[in-house]
């Protein structure tokens, strides 16, 4: 039965766990994913700005470095926008070059390389732009030394280049002096733009419906999996109780072979039981007709204390015979069907009453139930007429639950010690060591008891009486029906 307090986080199912395990992974799978696609495409639109816009300098530096000097003002305003800015002037932007090796690479390699003379004087400087970029860092530029190994410390910087990009949240600014033939000096400031996050938009709309489809074919292939198994319990929770169900053999092949087995065991436990149950009706006849003929052999002596005696021995062979044969027997062989608990504890504990027993039944609600009536019956019986025994007095109550009744039958004996609690069961055993059948029976009530209440699906446990000295003794049925 489920109780508030025992709510988990993790699900006990098996295909709950799957499915949250599943998840589990796909988003740990996506958060790598996504976190290491942000910095590559990120760093890549960053770097395809920053080329654009270098290719916009080269072409604006080989057309102001081919025009007379009256027309180069109104030919780099029209060049320059909010991403670049251009001017011409007898000074450098620059005093020196803040980044040699990127000067290298742009006149070598970068989009300045169309440029022909390997005179010219190109000054660089790389910063990040407080206002742009409201970065707290207490250095705003980065500066590299000269090293005589150009080729190494072009490749190095490249790479320390789309770390950077990669890295910060807004691309740096570039600032650049080239040198006209002229004498004079075209001046630039390049202001990368933020590359956009359209592209994220489109990613997780598509990992979303990655996960969606996912996790449907998780759910499904989980369905056909586990419907099987949920099927072959439901067939083991009828066999328990005596309903034996044989299952049609799906899924996969490892699970097909689980329900081909408990087909098998089903079928070689019915063909035990029906040979035990024949064996039993051959002993219970041959042992009826020797203990009938040696009553009227006995009955036809003279009366006397031999004669008595002899009375008494056979009617406790005969009882212990008929006690031992049902232990055996149980209620294998009756049906299952629809009853009210209720109304049949309510009149065994009428009839027990009615030839001298002391017991009482508390008010029972009504509680429809699939089952074997006769097996509860006996063993409820057996119980009460132990707890009067015993106990002197027997209390009948019943309490039912969303999947489980429960009924108690309470003395006020001297109670049972723990140790032997789970004795008691065991065929032929009795807390009063004497074999008398004046104190007891033969030690076969409980065991027959607890026999049915466990082929019923059930459970059977000795307790301490809460209320007073006594010993209470609880049976849990499952509940099949519906109260």
């Amino acid at each position: 039965m489920w109780r508030p307090t025992e709510m988990r986080l993790f699900p006990r199912r098996a295909a709950s766990q799957l499915v949250l395990l599943v998840i589990v992974v796909m988003l740990l799978a996506q958060g790598i994913t996504f976190w290491m696609m942000v910095g590559e495409r990120q760093g890549a639109l960053q770097t395809a700005g920053l080329n654009n816009l270098l290719n916009r300098v080269g072409n604006a530096y080989s057309l102001i470095n081919s025009m007379q000097p009256d027309g180069r003002k109104r030919a780099l305003a029209a060049l320059s926008d909010s991403l670049l800015e251009l001017s011409e002037g007898s000074e450098p932007l620059l005093k020196g070059d803040a980044s040699p090796p990127f000067s290298v690479w742009l006149l070598s390699e970068g989009p300045l390389s169309d440029l022909t003379s390997a005179s010219h004087d190109v000054r660089t400087r790389i910063l990040v732009d407080d206002d742009r970029c409201k970065r707290e860092k207490d250095d705003h530029h980065e500066h590299y030394e000269h090293h005589d190994e150009h080729d190494n410390l072009i490749e190095e910087y490249q790479e320390d280049w789309h770390k950077r990009l990669r890295k910060m949240d807004c691309p740096p600014v570039l600032e650049l002096s080239l040198d006209l033939k002229d004498g004079q000096w075209l001046n630039a400031v390049a202001l990368p733009p933020r590359p956009s996050w359209l592209w994220l938009k489109a990613a997780l709309i598509g990992a979303g419906v990655t996960a969606i489809l996912l996790i449907a074919a998780v759910l499904l292939a989980v369905r056909y999996i586990l419907a099987p198994v949920r099927n072959l319990r439901e067939a083991a929770v009828a066999f328990s109780q005596g309903n034996p169900r044989y299952l049609e053999e799906r899924g996969p092949e490892d699970i097909r072979d689980v329900i081909r087995a408990f087909n098998d065991m089903q079928h070689q436990v019915g063909r035990s039981q029906d040979e035990k149950a024949r064996l039993l009706a051959a002993l219970a006849h041959d042992l009826r007709t020797p203990l009938t003929a040696m009553r009227l052999r006995v009955e036809m002596l003279p009366d006397g204390e031999d004669r008595s005696r002899l009375l008494d021995n056979l009617a406790e062979m005969q009882g212990l015979a008929e006690d031992t044969l049902d232990f055996i027997r149980g209620s294998a062989s009756e049906l299952t069907r629809r009853f009210d608990l209720g109304a049949l504890l309510e009149s065994l504990c009428d009839d027990l009453a009615e030839i001298g027993m002391a017991v009482t039944c508390d008010e029972m609600p009504r509680c429809i139930m699939q089952g074997r009536p006769e097996a509860v019956r006996r063993a409820t019986r057996n119980l009460i007429e132990n707890a009067v025994s015993y106990g002197d007095e027997a209390r009948v109550s019943m309490v039912v639950n969303t999947d489980s009744i429960a009924i108690d039958i309470v003395d006020r004996g001297p109670g049972i010690p723990a140790e032997l609690r789970e004795k008691v069961f065991e065929p032929f055993f009795r807390v009063e060591a004497s074999r008398s059948r004046d104190s007891g029976g033969a030690g076969l009530g409980l065991a027959i008891a607890r026999t049915l209440v466990l082929g019923m699906g059930g459970s059977i446990a000795i307790e301490d009486r809460a209320d007073g000295p006594g010993t209470r003794v609880r049976v849990t049925l499952p509940n099949s029906g519906h109260s």
